[in-house]
């Protein structure tokens, strides 16, 4: 466990849905003595913001400039050993190089939990000393990216489930691409073969429905939809009553998300369309079922027979502790 105490982090994380996730790395850097102050990787959750970032950062880098600015004006009477970006999507090369002329020590990691695609920081990665990804396709199409796959928090690994489950099936997840087309037709097969289901589907803003609908066409209606993201603890109640978690990943997407760790880590069962699972090495047909679009099967047995514990070799491979000393090492 590499030794972190007294270094002082400067934490940049995604502040919207998904802040819960770079909350548990910063408490694990804390539990390891480090000093740790924490800001948006955005400057702002404004869904306009957000809009002009993803679209225009490299026409208009000083927004993101000016941000980082600000952070290191607040900071001035701190030296950073560490800074670690996760997810990053704001940032520019102009950036990443302010911070190295202010932070002449710090060393600046980068963890991407997003495809490249949706980042768009293949041209940044160079100028960052250690980059690593979640996904083996963007790793082995840019040089400088190593692999790391995606974690569990330890909520999940000290859920209790309930010995009556509610739900068959739970799906909790963001509203894209290919996604609500997927889930409506699983739905229906769920449905017609009367397989108990709970799904929570979000977009941060009505625009981001706006430009779903009518950008992107994707046929969603607004009753279909959540405005707010699901909390934390009401995600962990609702995995404690299900017997399974359905994961629709991104189309043509490799990488696996958090949620094939989360249901390994809370001894749930896992459904999802992405058959590059079948690759890991915590894989167990058992446990994991994956599922063809346009030939859906969840066979009775799959869902009625008890989960196979994974080994504590396989779940700390995942664990925010063992993502730590990757990050670090």
């Amino acid at each position: 466990m590499i030794n972190l105490k007294g270094a002082y982090i400067l934490l940049l994380y995604p502040y919207g849905a998904t802040k819960h996730y770079g909350e548990s790395i910063k408490s694990e850097l804390i539990k390891r003595g480090a000093i740790v102050i924490g800001y948006d990787e955005r400057p702002s959750q404004n869904p306009i913001v957000k809009v002009i970032i993803r679209l225009f950062k490299k026409k208009l880098p000083g927004i993101f400039s000016s941000y980082v600015r600000s952070i290191i004006l607040k900071n001035r009477d701190v030296d950073f050993d560490y800074i670690l970006v996760l997810r990053g999507e704001a940032f520019t090369e102009k950036a990443v190089n302010i911070l190295k002329g202010h932070y002449k020590k710090a060393k600046i990691i980068l963890y991407l939990w997003d495809v490249l695609k949706s980042t768009h920081l293949q041209d940044v990665i160079p100028y960052f000393d250690k980059s690593l990804s979640f996904d083996p396709e963007d790793v082995s199409e840019n040089n400088g990216l190593l692999f790391r796959p995606t974690f569990f928090m330890p909520q999940y690994k000290n859920l209790i489930k309930d010995s009556m489950p509610k739900y068959e099936i739970l799906f909790v997840g963001t509203l894209h691409s290919n996604r609500y087309q997927l889930l409506k037709t699983i739905k229906e097969y769920l449905i017609q073969k009367g397989i108990t289901h709970y799904y929570y589907l979000y977009t941060p803003s009505l625009l981001a429905f706006i430009k779903n609908k009518y950008i992107d066409k994707i046929p969603v209606k607004i009753k279909d939809v959540h405005f707010q993201p699901i909390t934390m603890n009401r995600t962990l109640q609702l995995v404690s009553k299900s017997k399974c978690i359905l994961d629709l990943n991104f189309t043509g997407q490799k990488s696996l998300s958090m949620r094939a760790y989360e249901a390994m880590a809370s001894r749930t069962k896992y459904i999802t369309t992405n058959p590059e699972v079948k690759n890991y090495g915590f894989y167990n047909p058992k446990n994991i079922l994956v599922i063809e679009i346009n030939n859906i099967y969840i066979p009775k047995d799959f869902l009625n027979t008890p989960f196979e514990e994974v080994s504590e070799e396989i779940l700390n491979e995942y664990s925010i502790s063992c993502l730590v000393d990757d990050l670090f090492t």
